[in-house]
Order: structure tokens, then C-alpha cells, then sequence
């Protein structure tokens, strides 16, 4: 609705009866708490107290976007902003649409399919994909306790998208596909980070791994060298267990098998889409990861990207 299509209407008001204004509040009432985006962005509006540019607290009300979010204006550096500045929803239109977007999201549907049925551009569905899979995807455990379960898992390289290869042209059936390795960590406790690695190196995954964990923890891997040595430096205990000395599990608790299940179902989870390239590994990976600590609720990826 346009501004003075609104003004217009607010004019109205005072030419109603009680009785129609009471039918008019029941209606807005209802529209309102249907409105799950704009509850969203009103909470996001109220919690706004400091410049996005500056971080000055001296700020005040100026406007409205075109879409009714909330502007300010900061009276120290005297740039405006609004309240979905620096979230992942910033500067994203349709938001009479996200909602159905993130419930196919929840479901895998392809860029191509959720386009078509919300009648949007494959554009569009691509970057509403990745905006609401920013937070998940940077929402770091900074460190595990208890018993944790390290592990890697390798994926083949994949240039899906973009329009140059830094490799060779290979043909089709010859050579062997690069894989790029991925280093996990979880706790008992439902706690779980992750890392694309760019060599799966000795150095990465300790630099990886040894910032997580914290006293009193016992670390549980597999016979990889590569974690060798890292109870030297930390007061921790680390099983390692040798598959092939038949030592899968050790004390009947400490075991890889609920990371190696994570894992497998990643990975299944993950052929629905035929293919991920590979610098956006970290962003299904975060997916999965939120999907798996999260309940379905039609708000719960909008108010991940606020």
C-alpha cells in the first residue's frame, strides 16, 4: 500500500461507529498475529538500540522502508539504517513469501522447484537460500566438554555453478575426482561443530580440534595419526580406537559410532541435491546442523536470521 493510500485510510478511522471500530480491531488483531514475519521484524525493531555503522547509542526513528520495516537515523555519524541491517535478511523483498520458502527448506527442495512454486526468480531462491543459512552456518561451538567424538569425512570436489575451473578439463569417467576433507566434533550433549579443511593435515585438524576442547573432557577418535598427541598440551584424556585391532569401543562409552552416524546421515541427507559445490560445504553443513538441533516451527529460520 502506498503512503497516502495509508493516510487515506487512517482518515477513515474517525468516521467509523464503535461498532465498526471494534470489527476493525478484531481484524487487525487477527492480521497481526498471523503475521509471523512481521512479528519477527517488530521484536527485531524493539531490540534495535545501537548504530549498525558506528555503534552509537544516539539514535532515533526515521521512517519506513517500502516494506514497513522500521529506519533509523544515527545522531552521531548521521547515517540512516534499519532494523535489518547486518542480518540476513537485509535488503531481501517478498517477505510475504519466506515463510513458505524456509518450509521447503526444511523439507530440501531444490532452487528450481521452490522458484517455480513461489512464482520468484532461480536468482532469488539462490541468495534467500544462503541469507538464512549465514547464521547457522557462522554459529561456532567455541569449545566441547564431556565425552567428545572426533572424526573426518571426505567429499568430492565440486565446481557446481560457477562458470570457471581452476583445474584441467577432465573427461567424462577419467581421472580421479579431488576430495576435500571435513573435520567433525560433537559431545553427548547435542553440541556439534564442523570445519571444511583445505588439507587434511596433521596441523589443520589439531588447530581445529584443540581450541574445543576443555579440562576433565576425553576426547574419542579413530587411529588417526593426525590426533595423536593432543592430550600432551591439555589436561584430557584421549581413546584412541583402532578399527583394526578390533577396539571399536572401550569401556562400553567411549566410541565414534554416534559422530559416524551423524556422518552417514549427513551424507544421505545430502544426495537430494545431486551434487554441492564446494565452497558452499560449510553452508549445508550448518543446514543439517540446524535442522537437527531445531523444532519445525514456521518461524525458527526467520528468527535464526535476525
Amino acid at each position: 500500500m502506498e503512503i497516502h493510500q495509508f493516510k487515506s485510510l487512517v482518515n477513515q478511522i474517525n468516521d467509523l461507529s464503535y461498532a465498526q471500530l471494534k470489527k476493525l480491531r478484531n481484524s487487525v488483531e487477527d492480521r497481526i498475529s498471523s503475521d509471523s514475519v512481521g512479528q519477527v521484524i517488530a521484536e527485531k525493531e524493539d531490540d534495535t538500540f545501537i548504530c549498525s555503522h558506528c555503534d552509537s547509542v544516539d539514535i532515533s526513528r526515521w521512517g519506513r522502508t517500502r516494506q514497513g520495516v522500521q529506519r533509523f537515523r544515527c545522531k552521531a555519524c548521521r547515517k540512516t539504517f534499519n532494523a535489518l541491517a547486518n542480518t540476513g535478511m537485509y535488503r531481501m523483498r517478498r517477505p510475504d513469501k519466506w515463510i513458505k520458502y524456509t518450509e521447503m527448506m526444511w523439507d530440501g527442495i531444490s532452487f528450481r522447484e521452490s522458484a517455480a512454486r513461489l512464482d520468484i526468480n532461480f536468482r532469488t531462491a539462490f541468495r534467500w537460500r544462503h541469507a538464512f543459512l549465514k547464521l547457522p552456518t557462522n554459529r561456532a561451538i567455541k569449545e566441547l566438554s564431556g565425552i567428545v567424538e572426533a572424526d573426518e569425512t571426505f567429499v568430492k570436489e565440486s565446481f557446481k555453478g560457477s562458470r570457471k575451473i581452476n583445474r584441467a578439463a577432465r573427461k567424462r569417467g577419467g581421472g580421479q575426482c579431488k576430495l576435500t576433507p571435513i573435520v567433525i566434533a560433537l559431545n553427548r550433549s547435542g553440541d556439534i561443530t564442523e570445519r571444511v579443511l583445505k588439507r587434511n593435515t596433521k596441523e589443520e585438524i589439531q588447530g581445529f580440534i584443540k581450541p574445543l576442547l576443555t579440562d576433565g573432557s576425553v576426547l574419542c577418535t579413530d587411529g588417526n595419526l593426525s590426533y595423536k598427541g593432543l592430550d600432551e598440551d591439555l589436561n584430557i584424556l584421549h581413546k584412541r580406537l583402532v578399527a583394526s585391532d578390533n577396539q571399536r569401543v572401550e569401556g562400553g562409552i567411549y566410541h565414534i559410532q554416534t559422530l559416524n552416524n551423524y556422518i552417514m546421515n549427513w551424507k544421505s541427507w545430502l544426495i537430494k541435491f545431486r551434487g554441492v559445490s564446494t565452497k558452499y560445504l560449510p553452508h549445508y553443513l550448518g543446514w543439517y546442523r540446524f535442522m537437527l538441533q531445531n523444532d519445525q516451527l514456521e518461524q525458527t529460520w526467520i528468527r535464526s536470521s535476525v
